[in-house]
């Protein structure tokens, strides 16, 4: 009797460890699931953040033409300023002298 009952209680003790074991196999499962789906959205954001990182070097590089061309086109603007006020310098004072001729 005592045989049975000792028996009865590791097969008990079998049934519920075996039970668990499932239990756990099927979490693993569920890990490794997960597991695989953090691995592709890593790689997904990792080739974003590198497609981000191209843009904005040549963002910064197209920027810097762009800083460069203007520079040299404010620099041309000035000198036509420059040149236009000699130019007006030069034709102003013409038309009062031909004003004093005009007069006399």
């Amino acid at each position: 009797m005592t045989y049975y009952l000792g028996e009865t209680i590791l097969f008990v003790a079998l049934v519920l460890t075996s039970l668990q074991v499932l239990r756990m196999h099927r979490e693993l499962k569920r890990l490794r699931a997960y597991h695989l789906e953090f691995e592709r959205v890593f790689s997904q954001t990792e080739a974003a953040l590198d497609t981000i990182q191209r843009t904005i070097h040549e963002l910064h590089a197209s920027g810097r033409e762009v800083v460069e061309e203007l520079g040299l086109r404010i620099d041309a603007g000035r000198r036509v300023i420059v040149d236009l006020k000699a130019l007006a310098a030069r034709l102003e004072p013409a038309p009062a002298a031909a004003r004093r001729s005009n007069a006399a």
